[in-house]
């Protein structure tokens, strides 16, 4: 069984999650990162996992245009779905907004990975931003950057199958 998993990291809590999920999961491998890599021709795969962190509310526009050109031939492979957000119980929104509606029917298995905020790695205006989101998220009681492992293994297990 062959795997690829097309991802985007905007300050490495993704990347991270994608190399654990890669631990997880059985026969041939390649990851791909949006930012860095081309994403070669999904033919001789059997699974594609596809995902990345939101970041203000939107997944990478490269992530977000590859599923939206690829649409059929994705469906015509096992397709995995992961975010990574801060913001939880916004999961469902994001999801929704991140891939094409045809694309999240299909797939056996849509996950959050929970999110992490790297204050420290953050640009000025970022740090800014995430400040406000954080008060505000507070005064609604969300909680704000939980990590999910739980939910990569779940991933894994059902590649897996």
């Amino acid at each position: 069984m062959k795997t690829i998993i097309i991802y985007s990291s905007t300050y490495g809590y993704a990347k991270e999650c994608v190399n654990k999920l890669s631990k997880q999961l059985k026969g041939e491998m390649l990851l791909v990162n949006v930012s860095t890599d081309k994403i070669p021709s999904i033919d001789e795969f059997d699974n594609v996992v596809i995902g990345g962190s939101i970041y203000m509310g939107q997944i990478s526009k490269k992530i977000k245009e590859y599923c939206t050109l690829n649409v059929d031939l994705l469906n015509s492979k096992r397709i995995g779905l992961f975010l990574c957000c801060g913001l939880s119980e916004d999961f469902e929104k994001y999801i929704n907004n991140a891939f094409p509606e045809e694309l999240f029917k299909k797939a056996i298995s849509v996950e959050s990975f929970g999110g992490e905020l790297r204050i420290k790695k953050m640009k000025f205006t970022h740090k800014i931003l995430t400040g406000f989101m954080k008060k505000i998220a507070e005064k609604e009681g969300k909680v704000i950057a939980k990590q999910m492992p739980e939910n990569i293994e779940k991933l894994a297990t059902i590649i897996n199958k």
